[in-house]
């Protein structure tokens, strides 16, 4: 597993993060987000917001899954489906690395709630760059 995926990022700490497991071979990862209250909507569930950076970070874990250790990659375009209203609870998102060129990768994710019903998914597009220095 590369480095990077094992330390948590404060924005996936404020979601409650916790990675599962991770195949780099099939460009594949799982984790659990536990969000905070403050990610609720006045009706009660998730915010649509809150539940598209739920999706933009597992596709971005799993670009990181599938490429070298010096490379990284940004998202340039998320689109996001929203399949079912998530309740505030604990969210299982998995994602999947789909295609990949020399300096693009296409990721897909998954949110699925408590009860297993699936609630968001995403498509991401990612542009492939070299890691800069350590901060």
């Amino acid at each position: 597993m590369r480095s990077d995926l094992a330390r948590p990022s404060p924005f996936a700490d404020w979601l409650g993060r916790a990675l599962v497991g991770t195949d780099s071979a099939r460009g594949r990862i799982e984790a659990n987000d536990h969000p905070p209250a403050e990610a609720r909507n006045r009706i009660g569930t998730l915010a649509g917001g809150a539940l598209a950076a739920m999706l933009d970070s597992p596709t971005g874990l799993t670009a990181l899954c599938a490429l070298p250790e010096e490379s990284v990659a940004v998202h340039t375009a998320l689109g996001v489906a929203y399949l079912h209203p998530a309740d505030a609870g604990p969210l299982r998102g998995v994602g999947r690395a789909l295609e990949q060129s020399e300096r693009e990768l296409a990721c897909e994710a998954e949110l699925f709630d408590a009860h297993g019903r699936l609630v968001a998914r995403g498509l991401a597009r990612l542009r492939i760059v070299r890691r800069g220095p350590a901060a």
